[in-house]
């Protein structure tokens, strides 16, 4: 583990998970993947434009503390960052740069456990579930603790998605211990490797259309931030990789009509409250 998390922990040295998923990235970690970004996305910008990034940022921030980090002017905000971060997402896991970020980060996933063969589906959901919780971490630690401070030097996009990067292991690995389960039940099943015949993966029935996935996924994306209650955002994040209402409900900790109740509940509440969102005053999103 690099030294830079060393002191945030007990004496003995020894981390366990909730600590590191709770951990801040350094503010070099910060500066070297604002770096990244900013040359993915071909920008370049002199140290004025950079020092007004950063002013707008923290004006953004005192507007929405005012606001108690809720509301329409922050659901607007939280919409780019998600959408900003799910799409870094997709594309990291799509190369397997998710995995060389994490490490990165002090966070490495056991080589043994990469995966190089995962479907879109699995992906995406992979993506979409650590952006779900790094949301969560943004808003908690970043936000409302205070935790980003411009004179870090990275913008608040940039801290969003190492909240997404410190929210992929622990998020990746509960997804490899369902696929290892799921198979594992297949491979045990009675019948299955009788008469001799080698056994072989049969595909998950569950596999949505690619175009219906990619239908939900932005719809997701838009949604999502209006969303505060955690296991409902959980389980509409279950129900678009292809899993039948009853089974999103009881991966969550609810009932089919619990669900069923809530769901209706916030689609009214969107419908109604943010068909027509005011303006953020100042700052924004990369």
């Amino acid at each position: 583990m690099p030294d830079e998390f060393r002191e945030e922990f007990a004496p003995d040295g020894q981390v366990h998970a909730d600590q590191l998923e709770q951990a801040e990235l350094s503010p070099s970690s910060l500066l070297r993947l604002e770096a990244d970004l900013a040359l993915s996305a071909g920008v370049r910008e002199n140290v004025r434009a950079q020092a007004a990034r950063l002013e707008a940022d923290q004006r953004l921030i005192e507007i929405l503390r005012r606001d108690g980090f809720k509301g329409p002017r922050y659901e607007k905000a939280a919409a780019g960052w998600w959408s900003y971060g799910w799409r870094t997402m997709v594309k990291w896991t799509g190369t397997g740069e998710i995995f060389r970020r994490s490490r990165l980060a002090g966070r490495p996933v056991p080589a043994d456990k990469i995966t190089t063969t995962w479907s879109r589906d699995d992906r995406h959901q992979v993506a979409t579930d650590s952006v779900i919780k790094g949301m969560e971490l943004f808003r908690d630690r970043g936000l409302v603790q205070g935790k980003w401070s411009p004179q870090g030097g990275a913008s608040l996009t940039t801290y969003f998605v190492g909240a997404t990067i410190r929210a992929f292991r622990p998020t990746y690995m509960a997804w490899f211990r369902s696929q290892q389960t799921g198979q594992a039940e297949l491979n045990t099943s009675p019948g299955y490797g009788n008469n001799d015949e080698p056994q072989r993966e049969i595909p998950d029935q569950r596999v949505t259309d690619p175009y219906y996935a990619a239908a939900t996924h932005d719809e997701l994306s838009r949604i999502l931030p209006h969303i505060t209650d955690p296991q409902l955002r959980e389980a509409l994040g279950w129900r678009a990789m292809g899993y039948t209402q009853a089974e999103a409900a009881q991966r969550v900790g609810l009932t089919d009509k619990a669900l069923e109740r809530r769901t209706s509940r916030a689609r009214a509440r969107i419908r109604d409250t943010h068909l027509r969102q005011p303006e953020l005053g100042e700052g924004g999103a990369r």
